[in-house]
């Protein structure tokens, strides 16, 4: 559909990402992308996972870390091949179990489970994923099981293990010995540089393995030098001088990336030029001068550097074609002129519209306050796009064909283009803020196509072009692997992670990132399971494929932002939900792409199992006994039968309770934040089955209004009677049917009578009863206020003090 776009380095665009985004420290030290394309960041006391819309950390404990009395450099992120992340710091490390995700407080049996049972003074991991461990005069290999001399009165900076056969050992004055795994025979020992060099650049080095070669960086305390080893032909060769410290290395699409004190250098591995970008573009437009700790790639190709007080900095692959032109801008102007050239109409076919057009198939395209029409003849019934079909909004405001015959329409949020092949619509895909799209209205009929192809649409308070020739990579045709992940799990209600109680077991013993088995007992049957693609370039671009097998079925759906009804939001991840689950197995497969309708690789797995009761697992060897004592004492008989009757309701109203604490706790879980519009409400898409029955509200504020005053949190069901005058049975079936949905209403409908009590008898303003009562904005206050009692705040003032 699209020629492919070219990103070059001058113009990568970066976004930074900060504390407020839920990073742990806007100092991040280290950056390292899992193979699974999850990034690792970690800061001052903390590491983060990011999945693409929210981080989580695991906070340092001081107890946990090893002090190692060799270690002089900064800090150095590692993973071994026995799921343990180390981090070592200048004379210590500390160690993650990624399994459970927490930090290893006993080191000191982690290293004798690796076969060291003295003080170990420093370690590593090699290229392989080994651990090395240094003693008094020697290192040793867990893998090898063998001990090899460390040079003395010199500092063993750095090592690593070569084609499996040969150990590297990189020290301080520039000196490299390399001896032989198998024979623990020293093969050979040569220098990087002279004596002078060898004093300046002694403080801490750096290596990265490349192409059957070493990159290799060493710092003095002022300056560094960067260096590249043969090892083939054991020849050292000088890459570069520099005033600054270098600090991280990554190689990606053969461009050796080095971060600095100031900007970061680039080596170009095959012409050999060095490039300095002092400066980086920020996506406001200002220009960012800044030092850098580290810089990684994702699986994506964007660019992520980690800084000592700015948090991170984020590039994406490939920067937007779309340019967002203000009216300050001579070529808006010119623009706007000869699209006031455009006329708009009011209807079409007895419709409301805003624009219509007549494409070179001779079809005609009809935008309306509904929809995109089509018709490909003016007899047929029209073809109607809207957002299930892909469209961000279904308000359409301009339409263009460009020069591959693909439509283009402006809409009142977003930009869309509808992908024709073989005379049908194949695709629709869409562009909002993320993809420098501004977050504002088209205008009826401003679009046109410039003689290169470029298009121009007029936008409220901007002007924006772009060629579609250019979005080659942000709309590839074929998709490459992607390796989803469970992020989050919620159980009735309530969000659970590893070592978390639920109904007094323990639902998960691993990591959520780590688990591919769930095990649930049969009252814990409503999940919600989260997962991410880890697609950080363009998520609204997400698409999910799930296939979920359970013990009497078998199907295939698929999910994306436009078609889920919210189970996949604008940050890419899938919510999904299974309620109601029967005892049985179900087998989850999931498959994530960029591409609509294209998956690439093997699906990904997850099993969850539903345990029965004990009751029914055993109800053979209950009926018998009653047979036999039925024989025996008839009485006993009809007692067993009433028990057993009795258990199984305690227990469906355990279930219901449980069901109605846990909504009292999303209750007050909203209790503390600032009300302000969704989408849903902005755009007029609000689903009516998910809103709360008015019945319900007034009953349900009475219950929370209870437990507020209380010092126990939970509800019984004796108080939960009372509450609703002695009436439960009559209103089980109105209280269960809501108990699912968001409280969002019922803290709307508290503040409200809380906002009508303060216009009665204070003299507040419009403006601090809507502060007072918890609303984002006094507009959104009074909207809400409005849709309640048909009259603006200061209308129901009035007339209440008449």
């Amino acid at each position: 559909m699209f020629a492919a776009a070219v990103h070059a380095e001058d113009e990568r665009v970066f976004r930074a990402i900060t504390a407020s985004y839920g990073l742990a420290d806007n100092s991040a030290q280290t950056i390292k992308c899992t193979l699974t394309g999850r990034m690792t960041i970690t800061t001052i006391g903390f590491i983060n996972y990011y999945d693409g819309a929210q981080f989580s950390t695991i906070p340092t404990a001081g107890e946990t870390r090893y002090e190692l009395d060799e270690y002089k450099g900064h800090y150095h992120l590692y993973y071994d091949h026995y799921h343990h992340l180390w981090l070592k710091g200048s004379h210590n490390v500390v160690c993650v179990n990624l399994t459970q995700e927490c930090y290893i407080s006993n080191m000191d049996s982690l290293f004798v489970s690796f076969g060291m049972k003295e003080k170990v003074l420093d370690m590593f991991v090699d290229i392989n994923g080994d651990i090395w461990m240094m003693g008094k005069g020697y290192i040793y290999g867990n893998k090898y099981d063998k001990r090899f001399p460390v040079e003395k009165n010199l500092n063993l900076q750095d090592l690593d293990v070569y084609d499996n056969r040969q150990l590297l050992m990189f020290y301080e004055d520039g000196s490299l010995i390399c001896y032989d795994l198998k024979s623990g025979r020293r093969l050979y020992s040569n220098k990087s540089y002279g004596e002078e060099d060898a004093k300046e650049f002694n403080s801490s080095c750096v290596q990265l393995f490349h192409d059957n070669g070493y990159y290799m960086i060493r710092n003095g305390k002022i300056g560094a030098i960067l260096l590249h080893y043969d090892v083939k032909e054991q020849k050292w060769l000088e890459l570069m001088r520099t005033q600054y410290h270098l600090n991280n290395m990554v190689v990606n699409n053969e461009m050796l990336y080095i971060a600095s004190e100031w900007g970061y250098f680039t080596y170009n591995i095959k012409q050999g030029d060095i490039v300095h970008h002092r400066s980086l573009k920020l996506v406001n437009g200002r220009s960012l001068e800044t030092d850098i700790n580290t810089l990684e790639f994702d699986k994506q190709g964007g660019m992520w550097i980690g800084t000592e007080k700015r948090g991170l900095l984020y590039a994406r692959p490939m920067n937007s074609p779309i340019q967002a032109l203000t009216w300050e801008n001579t070529l808006s102007l010119k623009y706007e002129a000869m699209m006031n050239k455009m006329e708009g109409i009011s209807s079409y076919n007895g419709i409301k519209a805003n624009v219509k057009i007549t494409d070179s198939r001779k079809w005609t395209w009809v935008g309306t306050p509904n929809g995109l029409y089509l018709y490909k003849t003016p007899n047929d019934n029209p073809i109607i796009l809207r957002r299930k079909e892909g469209l961000l909004n279904n308000v359409i405001h301009s339409v263009i064909e460009d020069d591959n015959h693909n439509i283009w329409v402006g809409t009142s949020y977003g930009i869309s283009c509808v992908q024709i092949e073989n005379d049908h619509v194949k695709h629709v895909y869409s562009f909002n803020d993320n993809d420098n799209v501004p977050n504002e209205t088209f205008i009826n009929a401003k679009a046109i196509k410039l003689a290169d192809g470029t298009i121009v649409m007029q936008a409220l308070d901007h002007v924006v072009t772009f060629n579609p020739k250019d979005f080659g990579q942000m709309i590839p045709e074929e998709p490459y692997q992607m390796f989803p992940k469970l992020t989050g799990l919620r159980v009735n209600g309530i969000d659970v992670k590893a070592g978390d109680m639920v109904n007094d077991d323990v639902v998960l013993t691993k990591a959520i990132t780590r688990t591919k088995e769930i095990d649930l007992n049969y009252d814990q049957n409503s999940i919600t399971l989260t997962f991410s693609a880890l697609n950080y370039a363009r998520p609204l671009q997400t698409y999910y494929r799930l296939n979920v097998k359970e013990t009497d079925g078998d199907h295939w759906q698929e999910f994306s932002y436009f078609t889920s009804n919210g189970m996949v939001d604008r940050n890419g991840l899938l919510h999904f939900p299974m309620t109601g689950l029967r005892p049985g197995i179900y087998h989850l497969k999931l498959m994530a792409s960029v591409v609509p309708d294209k998956w690439a690789g093997e699906p990904f797995e997850w099993i969850i199992r539903v345990n029965e009761p004990w009751w029914r697992t055993t109800a053979l060897f209950v009926v018998f006994g009653l047979v036999i004592l039925a024989m025996l004492i008839l009485n006993l008989v009809y007692y067993a039968r009433n028990t057993r009757m009795r258990l199984q309701r305690n227990t469906q109203q355990g279930d219901f309770m449980r069901r109605v604490n846990a909504f009292v706790e999303r209750f007050d879980s909203y209790q503390g934040e600032s009300l302000q519009p969704t989408l849903e409400e902005i755009y007029g898409s609000i689903d009516k089955n998910s809103e709360l029955d008015e019945e319900f509200i007034p009953m349900m504020l009475k219950i929370v209004s209870f437990i507020s005053e209380q010092k126990n949190k939970t509800l019984s069901l004796n108080t939960l009677n009372k509450l609703t005058g002695n009436k439960l049975i009559a209103k089980y079936d109105l209280i269960t049917n809501n108990l699912y949905k968001s409280p969002r209403m019922l803290v709307i409908s508290m503040r409200l009578e809380k906002a009508e009590e303060l216009l009665q008898t204070t003299d507040m303003t419009i403006e601090q009863v809507a502060g007072e009562c918890g609303f984002a904005s006094p507009s959104y206050f009074i909207a809400c206020f409005f849709s309640k009692h048909r009259k603006t705040p200061s209308e129901f003032r009035e007339k209440r003090r008449k």
